[in-house]
């Protein structure tokens, strides 16, 4: 995947930010300075966490209260908030609106900083009263679908596979244990009351291509936080207005998630968009022999036109690796595996290869091309 300089992708989120500020001008000084969050892949009403190495592909973000930038954390979008503190190493290819910043010297703005901001940002969205049912449900192995309707508590176990066949579901509480795969068979809206957890290597998922990640919105009314353990694979809108949300390390999110409080734990990838890349660290780069440059703990897999998400999602797993990007066009998905050197790498991409049961196109190394302007 071609990696495009970083004052390229900064031009571009300024002059979107510029226009954003050019309209929110006009605002009244006791409105929200934005009516809708659709812009925004994380907004919370009092503060957001980004912890060591955390991502943001794509989607501007937004706090009423205070946003915490950790060290090492890339953002391609754009910060609204009343404080953004920003610690080392750390840069920001996009423009920074707020009332109070606390930056230390080795991290980045790009864009344009604006000072003052005016308060609220946005408001979070109202969800809609609903009543749950009174059937408990577990599910495990593979094939199981749940039809659409209100329920009391439901469980996917270890291991365990349930479909959702879209419009709406009511539930008091929705638990997803490790290993366990959700899946949304069409625009879904999915309404938890009282508890929503999820353990380690969790995936939520479309069950086709022309499904958005936002397709599924997830409506949470309750208090209690809710948490998701390492290495989940989230494609979802997910609303909690009265609650915090902690994303484990490793993960991989692509659509919204807007609550009261956010916290993404490290090394993990966030995504608005459905396409997106994991830009690799420095550390991570090698050059072989041959004169080849790329990162040595990604792959490329490129796979068949019928081919879904969770068929790209079963490669991953079947090499103990998480999907960090795609492009959606054309079928291509950046695997990032637990490899540290040429050799390891090369016996990753052979074993995929050696695959029949898996629809590949190809699987490739991820070669870095400087593109020169």
């Amino acid at each position: 995947m071609n990696f495009v300089k970083p004052h390229l992708v900064a031009s571009l989120l300024v002059a979107s930010g510029l226009v954003l500020a050019a309209a929110s001008s006009s605002q009244s000084a006791n409105s929200p300075l934005f009516s809708d969050l659709d812009q925004f892949v994380l907004f919370t009403e009092e503060e957001m966490t980004f912890e060591q190495d955390v991502q943001i592909s794509s989607g501007d973000l937004g706090a009423n209260g205070k946003l915490d930038i950790q060290k090492e954390v890339t953002i391609n979008g754009n910060l609204f908030a009343d404080k953004i503190a920003i610690d080392k190493d750390s840069q920001v290819n996009g423009n920074a609106s707020y009332n109070r910043l606390d930056i230390k010297k080795e991290s980045k703005i790009l864009g344009t900083q604006t000072e003052p901001v005016q308060l609220p940002i946005a408001p979070l969205p109202e969800i809609p009263s609903f009543a749950v049912g009174t059937q408990d449900f577990k599910f495990a192995g593979q094939n199981n679908a749940l039809a659409t309707g209100s329920y009391r508590d439901v469980t996917v176990e270890k291991d365990g596979r349930l479909i959702l066949n879209g419009s709406t579901y009511n539930f008091r509480k929705l638990e997803l244990k490790e290993n366990s795969i959700l899946i949304f068979s069409s625009p879904t809206i999915l309404n938890v009351k009282e508890e929503l957890r999820a353990q380690q290597n969790v995936s939520i998922v479309p069950a086709a291509n022309n499904l958005q990640p936002t397709d599924l919105e997830v409506r949470y009314v309750g208090t209690k936080p809710i948490e998701f353990g390492k290495r989940v694979f989230l494609n979802f809108k997910l609303m909690a207005p009265e609650a915090s949300v902690q994303i484990g390390e490793e993960t991989t999110l692509r659509g919204q998630i807007l609550a009261r409080k956010i916290r993404i734990k490290k090394d993990s990838v966030v995504s608005r968009e459905l396409s997106g890349v994991k830009i690799a660290k420095q550390e991570e780069i090698i050059t072989d022999p041959g004169g080849g440059v790329y990162p040595i703990n990604i792959l490329l897999v490129s796979l068949t036109p019928d081919a879904t998400l969770e068929d790209a999602l079963k490669v991953a797993q079947s090499i103990n690796g998480r999907i960090v990007g795609n492009v959606s066009s054309i079928n291509l998905y950046q695997i990032e595996v637990q490899t540290r050197t040429i050799e390891e790498l090369e016996d990753i991409i052979n074993t995929v290869r050696s695959r029949t049961d898996l629809k590949l196109d190809g699987v490739f190394r991820d070669y870095l091309l400087p593109i020169d302007v």
